[in-house]
C-alpha cells in the first residue's frame, strides 16, 4: 500500500509547479486582456500597421488593418510614389473580398469609385477614403493598383 503513496509523493513537486504555472498564466492573461481592453479607446491607441508594396514602378503604402468606431468618422489613406523618371498613370481601386456585418453604404463608398492620378517623375500622391460605418463587423478589401493586386485591407468596426 505504501508504494502508490510514494509514487504520488514523487510527482507532487511537478504537479505543484504545473498548477502554480497555470494559475500565474491565467492571472497574467486576464490582466493583459481584461474587459477594459475590449474598449475601443484602448484598442484605438495601438498604431495601425502600414504596408509598403511595389507594383511595377509604383510604391504603394496602405494600412493592412483599419479599426473604426460605429457611427464615427474614419479614413483610409493610400500613398503612391513613382519610382521612375517618366510620369506614370495610376489607377487605384478597392474590391470587396469578404464582408461580415459592414453596412452597404460603407462598402459602396470604398468600392464604387477608383482613384486615378498621373504621378510626375519620382512624384508622390495619396488617396484618402473617408467613411462613417454604422454597423459593427469586419470586411476585407483587395487593393488593386493598375489592375494588379497590391494587398488586402481589413476593416474592423467596433461598437461605439
Amino acid at each position: 500500500m505504501e508504494a502508490p503513496i510514494k509514487q504520488v509523493m514523487r510527482w507532487m513537486p511537478l504537479l505543484v509547479f504545473v498548477v502554480a504555472g497555470l494559475l500565474i498564466g491565467v492571472g497574467v492573461g486576464y490582466l493583459m486582456w481584461s474587459p477594459g481592453a475590449a474598449n475601443y479607446g484602448v484598442v484605438s491607441t495601438a498604431k495601425e500597421a502600414t504596408r509598403t508594396v511595389r507594383v511595377g514602378e509604383v510604391s504603394v503604402t496602405f494600412p493592412s488593418v483599419t479599426i473604426s468606431k460605429a457611427g464615427g468618422d474614419a479614413s483610409i489613406t493610400i500613398g503612391l510614389t513613382n519610382l521612375k523618371r517618366d510620369p506614370v498613370y495610376v489607377v487605384v481601386s478597392l474590391a470587396l473580398a469578404r464582408n461580415s456585418g459592414i453596412d452597404t453604404t460603407t462598402v459602396s463608398t470604398l468600392t464604387s469609385s477608383s482613384y486615378t492620378v498621373t504621378l510626375a517623375s519620382y512624384g508622390t500622391g495619396s488617396d484618402i477614403l473617408n467613411i462613417r460605418p454604422t454597423s459593427t463587423g469586419y470586411a476585407f478589401f483587395d487593393l488593386m493598383v493598375n489592375g494588379d493586386l497590391a494587398g488586402t485591407i481589413a476593416l474592423y468596426v467596433v461598437p461605439s
